[in-house]
């Protein structure tokens, strides 16, 4: 059995989810036999794991600080294995301005948007080019911050009279923020995994239905606010196009260990929104559920992510 530290908390808008996440993962962690140690993420968790030294970090942390690269540099830098992506997979994932335009150059297709960044905004009056870049893409749109997960600063903007208020909003959760098309349709969630030594593979598609309205923190983390379909209500040729795009997209931007995609099935094709380094986990998370539709427990779930850690022959992340 392998000494673990179960890395969970942390300083994003994201930290009660992590808690959730981590709770789980060392229950099941504990559950197979494990010594683990959980850590919050403070001024001595880097003495607390050069103490414990252990065989390998479970990352549970989301949002900034934990999918962006920043634990991941510090783990390499200790000389830690750890799960998931590496340092710039990490980066490129977590900021979806970086990882649309690495999409956009591969031939995926993902809504067309535009950046605009808070320095542009107050040194050389990008603002006044928010009119121009909303009517170039059309509405609905959606205005969203470029590094913040679980929907946080989030808008659907119906018009001209409600972009301003949704630009600023975002702007609160982060000083980069796209512009991007809105697209109706479908949305499905493909959870990879990549076992030690295989090729990553879908777990299956999920399609999440909220009961009411947009599928927001709210609908993500209360019990009974969402419906899932699994596997996702679509053709099989449409189901076969949103795995094969799900995995060029995990191997395009360098994801290791596991990763969720998420998608709007529309006009006939999947249109790819974000990459999610470290889903969460937690009772009502689409990863769990649909690993636990193709008949994966929990503990296994875990413990072959664990495993995929542990292999010191594996190939480097980037």
């Amino acid at each position: 059995m392998a000494r673990v530290a179960v890395l969970r908390g942390g300083h994003s808008m994201e930290r009660d989810v992590s808690f959730l996440t981590g709770r789980r993962v060392q229950h099941a962690l504990e559950r197979l036999g494990h010594d683990v140690h959980p850590l919050d993420i403070e001024e001595s968790t880097t003495g607390a794991l050069m103490e414990i030294s252990p065989d390998a970090a479970f990352v549970c942390l989301h949002g900034p600080g934990g999918e962006d690269g920043t634990v991941q540099a510090l783990l390499e830098t200790l000389g830690i294995p750890y799960t998931g992506s590496g340092p710039l997979s990490s980066i490129r994932c977590m900021d979806k301005d970086y990882a649309k335009r690495a999409l956009r150059a591969a031939g995926i297709q993902s809504p067309p948007f535009r950046t605009f960044l808070r320095r542009a905004m107050n040194e050389m009056g990008a603002s006044a080019a928010l009119d121009v870049a909303a009517e170039e893409l059309g509405y609905p749109l959606v205005v969203k911050p470029a590094r913040e997960g679980s929907s946080f600063g989030l808008s659907r903007v119906e018009g001209p009279d409600g972009l301003f208020d949704a630009v600023y909003e975002a702007l609160g959760y982060d000083a980069k923020i796209l512009l991007e098309r809105w697209v109706e349709g479908t949305e499905i969630s493909i959870p990879i995994i990549e076992p030690a030594g295989e090729e990553p593979r879908a777990l299956g598609l999920v399609e999440i239905r909220p009961r009411e309205g947009a599928y927001n923190f709210e609908a993500k983390y209360t019990p009974g606010a969402t419906d899932f379909a699994i596997p996702a209500e679509i053709p099989s040729e449409a189901a076969a196009r949103v795995e094969e795009t799900a995995l060029i997209v995990y191997e395009v931007l360098g994801c290791s260990g596991f990763a969720r995609v998420d998608t709007i099935f529309a006009e006939g094709a999947p249109w790819v929104l974000d990459v999610k380094t470290i889903p969460g986990f937690t009772e009502t998370s689409t990863f769990p559920l649909a690993a636990e539709a193709a008949g994966t427990s929990f503990e296994t779930l875990v413990e072959t992510i664990l495993d995929a850690a542990l292999r010191t022959e594996a190939t480097a992340k980037l």
